[in-house]
């Protein structure tokens, strides 16, 4: 038996534009909102990096004495004094390490010790789209024993860098930038190491937006 086509029911134009709307609504309340966490969370993986480095650091200084600085790692753990040149510039804008890929090594820290002549390098484990720098104080290349140093780390789809003061124990900086996000460097202004001055990061302009300068973070 056929069924009259006068029985048959449908949605009205108005009830799909209706939902049409209501989807829109959603969708531009939902997507922002995941912006924002997954930058947060590039954003805590940066942080703990920054964390991370410090132990390095402190793993380095107990086998040689001395700190060290962000390089690209050879194919062993001996240091590469050669390397020293770029790791101690002003700002430390030359060595800024990114993880490992197919081609090129990861990145490690390495020191030397004046008064014992010795030289070593311990490995850095970061992931991709990370960058970092150890920054140490100027000195001439293969020659400069670390007594202190800063750490800066940033994810590139992240917003936000960090930095620890090896003069300042526990303590982490921060500044934040819309703009530095998908950028492949730490792109904050970074900062020579000033040995023997504690919490001098605070409050030093840092080109963040709309908060330019560096702040305690804990």
């Amino acid at each position: 038996m056929l069924v009259s086509s006068k029985n048959q029911k449908g949605f009205t134009l108005v009830e799909l534009m209706i939902v049409v709307a209501i989807i829109g609504i959603l969708a531009a309340i939902a997507i922002p909102q995941f912006a924002a966490y997954r930058t947060r969370s590039y954003n805590a993986t940066a942080k703990a990096q920054n964390k991370s480095a410090v132990s390095s650091q402190a793993d380095l200084n107990a086998e040689l004495g001395a700190y060290g600085w962000t390089e690209f790692a050879p194919s062993n753990l001996q240091a590469a004094p050669a390397a020293a040149a770029a790791a101690t510039t002003a700002n430390g804008t030359t060595n800024q390490v990114t993880a490992a890929t197919a081609t090129v090594a990861g990145g490690r820290l390495a020191g030397n010790n004046l008064e014992t002549g010795k030289s070593f390098a311990v490995p850095l484990a970061f992931g991709a789209q990370m960058t970092i720098l150890a920054n140490v104080p100027v000195g001439v290349a293969g020659t400069n024993t670390a007594t202190n140093y800063l750490i800066f780390t940033r994810a590139a789809k992240g917003d936000t860098a960090y930095a620890s003061d090896s003069d300042a124990a526990g303590t982490l900086y921060s500044v934040s930038n819309p703009t530095w996000v998908s950028s492949n460097v730490i792109a904050a202004t970074l900062l020579a190491p000033t040995p023997n001055t504690d919490d001098f990061i605070a409050g030093v302009d840092g080109g963040g937006a709309p908060t330019a300068n560096w702040t305690r973070v804990q």
